[in-house]
């Protein structure tokens, strides 16, 4: 039997990701009722205990995520202090991130299905539209910008289920700390041409980085390349990547026209929200394969994953 660590009510039986200014544990634990619950545990590291930016971005992203239910985003269910740990325990995704899985396809000689690929975009941008109109207890819009929209951020499920998580330097209204005007923040490679000149951002940056996303697994290579961090902000900001179609010819010129307005550099030539670019992709879906079901994606994942 596998060895738990106990913090409080939650049981720690796994380390699943370590980075940033936490590490992620699988768990579980017992409600009242005696109900096994499996759950995620977000643990600040042990360094980042004195710092008080560091907790208050903690604390920002558990408030900043608790208004936020819906089947396409990651729920959190509490913060708490236990034996000087800060913890979030948060909802447990059986299965794994999208960055981790095409990686390990690529791996076995596998690809995910451009079908897939576009299920898998439209459900993510379902989640991000809830939370860019998402509002607080007061009914004032949070006008959340996630800023780090990116393969590691979205969980797929062996059962094909999507859900977009890490809202830990996500931009809004009621953050204590905030982000100054020149402050680069998120994956560079996944940027928008604004977040790459550390302008201030709206939901479309967001947009930008989804088709960033979208133009990497659909042609197995990112849109920008350069030798290094800095150069690599250069070309995000000149928004100027090979057209998909180059790269691979496969691509129908329906999902290059998708990809090519979701990374337009003017952010009014863009989609001006998640909806618009879902309703693209999944008006793509229907053309490619008219009987496409989650379940296709849900076979993917488990012979991926099949050890």
């Amino acid at each position: 039997m596998r060895r738990t660590k106990r913090l409080g009510r939650y049981h720690l039986t796994e380390r699943i990701a370590f980075g940033g200014m936490a590490e992620l544990f699988r768990a579980f634990t017992f409600e009242a009722d005696g109900f096994k619950r499996d759950v995620a545990i977000k643990r600040l590291l042990p360094h980042y205990l004195e710092d008080q930016q560091f907790i208050t971005m903690l604390v920002d992203e558990f408030k900043l995520v608790s208004h936020l239910k819906h089947p396409n985003i990651a729920e959190v269910f509490e913060l708490v202090e236990v034996d000087e740990n800060l913890l979030i325990a948060m909802e447990y995704v059986d299965g794994k991130d999208l960055r981790s899985t095409v990686e390990k396809a690529r791996g076995r000689r596998m690809t995910l299905a451009l079908d897939d690929i576009a299920y898998v975009l439209a459900r993510a941008l379902d989640g991000l539209h809830h939370a860019h109109v998402a509002r607080d207890e007061n009914d004032e819009p949070l006008k959340i910008v996630h800023r780090d929209f990116s393969p590691s951020n979205l969980l797929v499920g062996y059962d094909g289920t999507v859900k977009l998580c890490d809202f830990g330097i996500a931009k809004a209204t009621h953050n204590r700390v905030q982000t100054k005007t020149g402050i680069i923040k998120g994956k560079v490679k996944y940027m928008s041409p604004e977040q790459a000149f550390g302008r201030r951002l709206d939901w479309r940056s967001d947009l930008f980085s989804a088709g960033s996303v979208l133009y990497e697994l659909a042609t197995g290579a990112a849109p920008f390349h350069a030798p290094n961090e800095i150069d690599l902000i250069f070309a995000v900001r000149d928004a100027a990547p090979t057209a998909a179609r180059e790269i691979n010819p496969d691509i129908p010129e329906q999902l290059a026209r998708i990809i090519e307005k979701a990374m337009s550099r003017s952010r009014s030539a863009r989609y001006q929200t998640a909806l618009e670019f879902r309703d693209a992709l999944l008006r793509f879906l229907r053309n490619y394969n008219p009987k496409y079901r989650r379940t296709k994606l849900s076979r993917f994942m488990k012979r991926v994953w099949s050890e």
